[in-house]
């Protein structure tokens, strides 16, 4: 007597069918390429390119250096490949920064906070409440001033920005439902001096922590709040110790895309035309999917009972004037500049 079938497990889950789905396409690229470096080599005419960052394999900005990897190739005919190592595979995000300035890698990615020390224009690009939304935000980016700042870091050459949304609280505890909440409140940040200033405008005390300790200095209380990305906030399990998300959208700071200078210079215009074509493209694919990431995450954070919280932003906005006035005069110039942005 034949025994009853057991029912199949499906993935319920929305972002179960998400990850397995970038997996998949990860799988896929991988393949592809590794063929294309047996057929540029067997023609003795292969440019192996590497490229390290910190991410997770299932990350939007992940995904975008794969579809990246995938047009270069197709670009050069196979002549361009593009290796990808996420999640520190060969080092630290600062790490594999630090090896495409010495050109010992060809490409990084790095957040724009921390080129704010070497590029004063990029404090002005972090600063808090300066852009309407994502539109004004790409506009400028995608833009005259932000092409000019891409060609500004030191000993490297910027290839292209990739979305990393807006930048909101997140609580253990207590509650931000106004600016007054806000007083005295431990709120871990980068380690930017924008971004201390504006959480000390605010009147928090601002504490950078590595993004690797946070979880740890969450749930132990060593910081009461953090602010990231909603996809950021799912990803790291933030939400498992937090439960309050507030919609302050203070920041918008993108991820850059920067390649050693040296390697740079050592390509053709035509080599160099593949590489800034690829990039845009991977720059509009990689937007709609940090949209949908966006959409997943939140769900999943409110399925597990974090609130949401929408605040007046015009209080938060007025304290933060004075970082504004304090800028030397061309960087407030700048911000000018990029408020005009149609």
């Amino acid at each position: 007597m034949s025994q009853p079938q057991k029912p199949r497990k499906t993935l319920s889950n929305p972002l179960s069918w998400w990850i397995l789905n970038i997996l998949t396409t990860c799988f896929i690229a991988t393949a592809i390429a590794a063929f294309a470096i047996r057929s540029a080599r067997s023609s003795g005419n292969v440019q192996i390119l590497r490229l390290g960052h910190g991410l997770s394999a299932d990350h939007p900005v992940h995904q975008a250096m794969v579809f990246m990897s995938e047009r270069l190739r197709e670009l050069s005919s196979g002549t361009m490949v593009l290796q990808i190592y996420p999640s520190g595979m060969i080092g630290s995000e600062d790490e594999c920064f630090k090896q495409a300035q010495n050109a010992q890698i060809e490409f990084a990615k790095c957040s724009a906070a921390v080129l704010d020390g070497s590029v004063p224009e990029f404090q002005v690009v972090g600063a808090p409440f300066l852009f309407r939304d994502s539109d004004h935000f790409w506009a400028v980016m995608n833009g005259e001033i932000g092409k000019s700042l891409l060609k500004k870091i030191d000993s490297l050459m910027g290839i292209c920005y990739f979305d990393a949304g807006a930048r909101s609280l997140y609580t253990t505890k207590k509650p931000v439902r106004s600016v007054e909440d806000m007083k005295g409140l431990k709120i871990r940040t980068q380690k930017s001096s924008i971004a201390m200033q504006s959480m000390e405008a605010l009147g928090a005390s601002p504490t950078p922590i590595s993004w690797g300790e946070l979880y740890t200095a969450l749930s132990q209380g060593t910081v009461d709040a953090a602010e990231n990305n909603i996809p950021s906030f799912v990803t790291g399990r933030h939400f498992e110790v937090c439960k309050y998300f507030i919609f302050t959208e203070h920041q918008r700071v993108p991820d850059v895309l920067v390649m050693s200078r040296k390697i740079w210079d050592g390509l053709s215009a035509e080599q160099q035309g593949w590489i800034e074509k690829a990039a845009a493209e991977a720059n509009a694919f990689q937007r709609e999917a940090w949209r949908k990431s966006e959409e997943v995450n939140e769900k999943i954070a409110r399925d597990a009972g974090v609130e949401f919280i929408t605040v007046d932003r015009e209080p938060f906005m007025e304290l933060s004037k004075p970082i504004y006035d304090a800028f030397p005069a061309e960087l407030r110039e700048l911000a000018e500049r990029i408020r005009e942005v149609k």
